[in-house]
């Protein structure tokens, strides 16, 4: 029995439905009726595939921003990529990152996720890490190393989610495209460490490992400042954590570069 349910969650038709299920936890847009929305459970195993997913957009943001190459400047590229990224996820780690400000400022935070729960204190952190993100991926002028920055900077954004919640007790269930209901396990944990940290060193190498450091400390201080200040994460935590993880990316690949 025990066979026969793993190699059905091995099926073509299984992956192709974790896929569904993992993109539309990545974005706030509605792409799935809540009658396909799957279990928590089901929900929670499909992070394993977070890290393909943002591989995938990261590998089609930087071939537009090479087209856009003989257009913009790299600055006005810049904004031109992220506001893309944005719009493909309708700003979920933009919005994560303002509540997970007024959270961290409160010690709590009530209501539903929202434009309308969002302060001036979280309006201004989501402007500046959007602002800085744009700043910093500006200063990587060389086409390799924006390429490389722009696609790292997406798959561990995403792949960002799982680390942090992992072990951590789930909290308010929205702000992530589907309700997050379900801690992280060992094994999605694991599938999607060997996917991100895999694809990160063997494809940029040096840069990679030193990435990866950057990342492993910024997710270690995210961990400790939820666990400590919230008692776990929710999911607009999680959107948050995404948008932290970009920006220590990118930064960490612009300090490379110089």
């Amino acid at each position: 029995m025990d066979g026969e349910h793993q190699a059905s969650e091995l099926s073509p038709r299984a992956i192709v439905r974790e896929m569904v299920l993992c993109a539309a936890t990545l974005t706030l847009w509605p792409i799935l009726k809540d009658d396909a929305r799957g279990t928590p459970d089901d929900r929670m195993r499909a992070l394993e595939l977070a890290p393909v997913i943002g591989f995938a957009a990261g590998v089609v943001l930087a071939a537009l921003d090479r087209v856009l190459a003989p257009l913009l400047s790299p600055g006005a590229r810049s904004v031109a990529v992220l506001a893309i990224a944005f719009a493909a996820m309708l700003g979920l780690p933009s919005r994560g990152i303002a509540d997970t400000a007024e959270a961290l400022r409160n010690g709590a935070r009530v209501g539903p996720t929202g434009l309308s729960r969002i302060g001036p204190l979280g309006a201004a952190v989501a402007i500046a890490a959007f602002a800085l993100e744009a700043i910093v991926l500006a200063r990587t002028t060389d086409p390799a190393a924006r390429a490389s920055a722009i696609v790292m900077s997406q798959m561990l954004g995403r792949f960002a989610i799982v680390p942090v919640a992992y072990g951590l007790r789930p909290l308010e269930r929205w702000g992530l495209g589907l309700p997050y209901e379900v801690a992280v396990t060992f094994r999605e944990f694991g599938v999607a460490s060997v996917i991100a940290l895999g694809l990160t060193t063997v494809l940029y190498q040096n840069i990679g490992l030193i990435v990866v450091v950057a990342f492993a400390i910024a997710v270690l201080l995210m961990r400790l400042v939820f666990s400590r200040r919230l008692g776990g994460v929710a999911g607009y935590t999680l959107g948050g954590a995404s948008a932290i993880a970009e920006l220590a990316v990118l930064a960490t690949v612009a300090a490379l570069v110089r």
